[in-house]
């Protein structure tokens, strides 16, 4: 699209946007002081404004600024709040809206795409049933929300529905084992169902004027009950189980069985699904376990030992009884309190608490359930590792979160909805990724991994991991773990209880991957990949290491690194600690990085410029004192822990004479630095610039100042954009593989997404040789890439998505292009983490 045509829709955006508010406003013949004194009117005019900035950078630009997204979801939020001051219709509305825009750009992501209709269609029912709601209420026809209530109740059912339409039964089943809820839900819509109609009997028929309503605690109650007595069939028949008579297995649950100390009979199934996992359920007097994966012969016998282990010790501790009673007893606290018992109270009944306080309410009131039902998960693996499988478990965790890798946070891998198997070369990847994330975490757990546990039945693989290989952490600190570890001091001081634990755990996933993939030296796999590759700016230059545990410091400079026998700690940096010149060698997971630049410019916010002149730490050296010199070369101390130092303003210097790239109107232009001009101040640089592949006479000069651009070191990324003209982009690959620069490859697909390696061709279809401008057709450029596997792979330009390599400069961006909560956002993002950004 054009930039004259893009100005045409702003204009006609904001006549648009006037015009059907004013049609609304009069249609409804609101009250104008009334609305110009509403709080949710002054936020919808504040975005507005911001709506039409957003939109200017677009038709000037021809791209969406970063935030333009979350811009457009408030905007669309607080439109629909303003007329129907309704929360969950006015948020399902916005998401509707957008989800639109999202499903027509990634239309080239087959699962994702189905996913995303999934949530269209059910956010755009939900929303729908908000409007007519709303129009209901007020003009009098209905007291209450009933449409709205009754399709957001039922909306699991819309999702699940469309799920199995899509992607079939093994929709069901991905999502971590959900079925017992699956079962759950389903009996309590037909207990509601059953209390209605007993209404409709004593009420109408007979005229008895009794209450029926307020026995459905009761009903659900008797449903927790039946569901306790019937799960063992009807998960069959929903999961499709099929009992089993293979003999080397029924041995195995034998075995396994009798060192849980479990007598009697349990039934043994087998689910056909791309996963491998099992599933203790049933009653006392039907105690049933299934079998989870792909092929029943391909089993690993120790990991299916430890899976069972885990599933019977559920079986033996009457854990389903519990959470039996659990729930119960959830529903009986409800019932005393007079709160509502499930979703569908507002479909059938008449609660005296709004929907949206209720969800609300009801997250917290499952963050306690959860906590409960993690002890039991902390039970079940304590009674397997004292019936001797607790290696066998912990193996097995690590097998299950490596086949859901990318997607273990949400706990849906999309690769189980498609048709496409993993690669070998893949699930290495996918394996070394895994052993890094668990053994870190078991170090230095992210923040939202720790919080997302808080709705999650199961506590952190990590911390499970941790808890079976050692003796100090029962199920109950097991189930808070998650909690504790927000803190940093606690963090860091089980980080030091785990030490033990993370060596063992080291030597299972590195046994584990040399058995699964037959391959005997690690560190040599490592030096096949080229990993050395990505470091090489880093050798020869200073900086300061923070151990993650024990916070001590050491200033050295990085020598080299050296690869190592573990596919969770792959290398060590070699490095010369700068206060004692002795080489040292630190583990890569242990130790935080920063650049230092002695005699380099530092700039603090609101503060002169000042220069690096040393570091001194304390006797334990866990803190100490960055050393400035100001102007009048005074000196200047700042807390090594308080202060957050900034990338050197003198880093720009090293740009001189190299390749540098410009990310300007949606594209990322390969320019070479000519000059770098200081001026007077020494420090108020301006960056000469020039087209790469001209000749030197013919290179125009571009000359941005400093304060003008915004500058990201390091990491490059080149989005492949959907139009025809690639041209930008091809350059940039001609260069790559010049440059034999190492690359990631990320591709529009949810299972062997990425390729990593180095681009070896450019080339175009035969049938197009002869087409003129043929090279920005769609699907006419090829790309050669040999892998890290030594292996040549031939992709369409148009299956790319992303392309990202590292080199020794870093992207300029021009803050003319950029809206203004853009450079907000690029504000906040140099106060927490300056290393990443320049921005004056």
């Amino acid at each position: 699209m054009n930039k004259s045509h893009r100005y045409g829709l702003l204009i006609g955006y904001v006549i648009g946007f006037l015009s059907i508010f004013s049609i609304i406003y009069f249609i409804l013949n609101l009250d104008f002081f009334l609305l110009v004194v509403d709080w949710s009117f002054i936020v919808l005019l504040i975005l507005f404004g911001f709506s039409i900035e957003e939109f200017f950078v677009w038709a000037k630009n021809g791209k969406r600024s970063e935030l333009s997204d979350i811009v457009a979801m408030a905007f669309f939020f607080f439109i629909i709040f303003i007329f129907t001051k309704d929360y969950l219709t006015s948020l399902m509305g916005a998401f509707s809206i957008y989800l639109w825009i999202g499903i027509y750009e990634l239309k080239e992501y087959p699962v994702i795409n189905k996913l995303l209709i999934i949530s269209l269609v059910t956010y755009n029912m939900i929303f729908i049933a908000g409007l007519i709601s709303n129009y209901l209420e007020k003009a009098n026809i209905l007291s209450t929300s009933i449409v709205l209530d009754t399709v957001f109740a039922f909306s699991f059912w819309i999702i699940l529905g469309l799920g199995f339409i899509l992607f079939g039964r093994k929709y069901l089943v991905v999502w971590r084992f959900m079925s017992p809820q699956y079962l759950i839900i389903i009996l309590y819509v037909i207990g509601w169902i059953f209390v209605v109609s007993l209404n409709e009997i004593f009420n109408e028929l007979l005229d008895l004027r009794i209450n029926i309503y307020a026995n459905i605690y009761l009903v659900l109650i008797a449903v927790n009950i039946i569901i306790y007595f019937v799960s063992g069939a009807m998960i069959d028949k929903l999961l499709g189980i099929k009992e089993v008579n293979n003999e080397k297995l029924l041995k195995i649950v034998e075995d396994v069985k009798k060192a849980i100390g479990i007598k009697g009979k349990v039934k043994v199934g087998f689910g056909k699904y791309p996963i491998l996992n099992a599933q203790a359920y049933g009653p006392f007097f039907d105690r049933r376990i299934a079998i989870i994966a792909n092929d029943l012969e391909n089993i690993k016998e120790d990991e299916l030992k430890g899976i069972i282990a885990h599933e019977l010790a559920h079986t033996k501790g009457n854990h389903i009884l519990i959470l039996t009673f659990i729930q119960i007893g959830d529903l009986i606290i409800r019932w005393i309190l007079g709160f509502p018992a499930t979703f569908y109270d507002y479909t059938f009944g008449s609660p005296n608490i709004d929907l949206i306080y209720f969800i609300m309410i009801n997250i917290g009131v499952y963050i306690i359930l959860y906590f409960f039902v993690r002890i039991l998960e902390g039970y079940a693996d304590l009674r397997t590792k004292e019936a001797g499988y607790k290696v066998e478990l912990a193996k097995a965790l690590y097998n299950l979160e490596s086949f859901y890798a990318s997607g273990r946070e949400t706990g849906l891998n999309t690769m189980l909805l498609c048709d496409e198997k993993i690669t070998n070369d893949n699930q290495i990847l996918d394996y070394i990724d895994t052993a890094k994330y668990l053994s870190n975490s078991m170090i230095n757990p992210s923040k939202i991994s720790l919080l997302s546990n808080f709705l999650n039945s199961h506590p952190p693989s990590y911390h499970r991991i941790a808890a079976i290989l050692g003796d100090d952490i029962g199920p109950y600190k097991e189930a808070i773990l998650p909690i504790l570890c927000v803190k940093n001091s606690k963090r860091k001081k089980y980080a030091k209880k785990f030490e033990m634990q993370i060596q063992e755990f080291k030597q299972i996933s590195n046994n584990k991957f040399k058995e699964l993939f037959k391959i005997d030296n690690i560190s040599n796999l490592f030096e096949s990949f080229k990993i050395k590759e990505l470091y090489l700016y880093e050798f020869e230059k200073n900086y300061l290491f923070k151990n993650v545990i024990t916070d001590e410091y050491i200033l050295g400079k990085i020598q080299d690194i050296k690869f190592l026998e573990d596919i969770s700690d792959n290398f060590q940096y070699i490095v010369q600690n700068l206060k004692n010149n002795e080489i040292e060698y630190l583990n890569s997971t242990l130790y935080s990085k920063i650049a230092i630049n002695f005699n380099d410019m530092y700039f603090f916010n609101g503060e002169n410029p000042l220069k690096l002149h040393d570091i001194e730490f304390n006797q334990k050296k866990t803190d100490g004192n960055y050393i400035f010199l100001d102007i009048n070369q005074n000196k200047v101390y700042k807390k090594l822990k308080k202060t957050k130092l900034p990338l050197s303003i003198d880093f720009i210097k090293t740009f001189k004479g190299k390749e540098v790239f410009l990310k300007s109107k949606g594209e990322l232009k390969i320019l070479e630095c000519k000059n770098i001009d200081s001026h007077d101040t020494g420090y108020d640089y301006t960056i000469e610039l020039a087209n790469y592949n001209n000749n030197d006479n013919e290179k125009e000069i571009i000359r941005l100042k400093l304060d003008n651009i915004i500058v990201r070191p390091y990491n490059i990324h080149l989005s492949i954009s959907g139009s025809k003209n690639k041209t930008s982009e091809i350059d940039l690959l001609n260069w790559i593989e010049k440059k034999k620069i190492r690359t990631y490859f990320y591709l529009k697909k949810p299972v062997n997404n990425i390729e990593i390696g180095y681009l070896k061709k450019i080339t175009r279809n035969k049938s197009s040789q002869n087409k003129k401008n043929s090279l920005n057709d769609k699907h006419e450029i090829i790309l050669t890439i040999e892998n890290i596997f030594k292996k040549l792979i031939d992709i369409h330009l148009d299956q790319i998505d992303l392309v990202s390599f590292s080199y020794e400069t870093g992207t300029i961006q021009l803050k003319s292009e950029k809206s203004l909560l853009s450079k907000l956002g690029y504000r906040i993002i140099k106060k927490l983490r300056p290393q990443e950004i320049i921005y004056q």
